[in-house]
């Protein structure tokens, strides 16, 4: 596995690399604000770091989606992504990191992190066939130009209040974001790659039942491992509701059977991939990229360790 970190326009993420002098970092890349990321992009490559973009993106206040039947937002999102592809080509980047979108329009606020529910659901299925058709177009756009495009597992539900916060857990909002039993169904399309994100993947069951949600997670992801290129090592808390959660991996919680995977289980998982030498891996949390990277860096030692014991 190649270890990553994630970074921004902050100006912490330029002290970050330099602290952690990653295998490759991941841009949270606002498609919006393309001019800004020169500098950022300028210093990656001053330390010869590798480069991978996730894409985000809005027109007016309403999240890029790649799947839902709105003609208009439908080919702003996939010109905006075809836009990030021609970024990462000129910079040299390895991939594009995608959401698929899903069945409701999704408002957005990036500055102040929050998603709005907006109009109605309609069926997966309509989703499912139009996302078919965006990842056919946009992967092969990727491929001629040297990039990989990536799809990334999505929870169920969203958060309310700020996406960072534990706190607004119960404030559940229904964005009809694309279940993985739907995503799979368009895996196959040609040079597209899985990000399977373990918090998102988890959240694709609502359960009291903690062995039910792991058994889950444990399964899909085992199925998923050739087509996997990148993984978001992330864990979820209660309560397990299909919201995300980007918390610590040196958090006390992350011991115990409240985080769901917690240390142990985390080390299965990575297991899987002990012989994919070209998978990326990278933690999102909410704050301390650094030691977060430095955990799993252990993290990642320790299992491979134990692998070969």
């Amino acid at each position: 596995m190649q270890l990553g970190i994630k970074v921004g326009l902050q100006k912490s993420s330029f002290d970050d690399l330099r602290a952690t002098q990653p295998d490759f970092c991941e841009v949270w890349f606002h498609s919006g604000k393309i001019d800004e990321y020169d500098n950022l992009f300028a210093y990656i490559k001053s330390l010869s770091v590798g480069c991978g973009l996730h894409f985000w993106g809005e027109q007016n206040g309403i999240l890029a989606n790649l799947c839902y039947p709105d003609t208009k937002l439908l080919a702003i999102s996939r010109a905006l992504v075809k836009k990030t592809i021609d970024v990462a080509e000129k910079h040299k980047c390895r991939y594009v990191n995608v959401h698929p979108g899903g069945s409701r329009l999704a408002g957005v606020d990036f500055e102040k992190g929050r998603f709005y529910e907006q109009g109605q659901q309609i069926d997966f299925s309509v989703c499912v066939e139009l996302l078919g058709e965006s990842f056919t177009e946009l992967a092969h756009y990727a491929h001629k130009r040297q990039v990989s495009l990536l799809v990334e597992s999505v929870p169920l539900r969203a958060i309310g209040g700020d996406w960072y916060s534990a706190d607004d857990k119960n404030n559940v909002l229904n964005l009809g974001e694309l279940p993985l039993a739907y995503l799979q169904q368009v895996l196959d399309v040609p040079h597209l790659g899985f990000t399977n994100d373990f918090g998102h993947t988890a959240a694709n069951i609502i359960s009291e039942k903690r062995a039910e949600i792991f058994e889950f997670l444990y399964e899909k992801t085992k199925q998923l491992v050739v087509k996997t290129q990148l993984i978001h090592a992330g864990y979820l808390i209660p309560p397990y509701n299909g919201t995300d959660y980007h918390g610590l991996l040196y958090s006390d919680v992350f011991k115990t059977n409240l985080a769901l995977p917690n240390h142990q289980e985390m080390k299965q998982l990575l297991k899987l991939f002990s012989s994919q030498n070209e998978t990326g891996i990278l933690t999102e949390p909410k704050s301390d990229h650094v030691g977060n990277f430095k955990f799993l860096k252990t993290l990642i030692s320790e299992t491979l360790i134990s692998e070969l014991s």
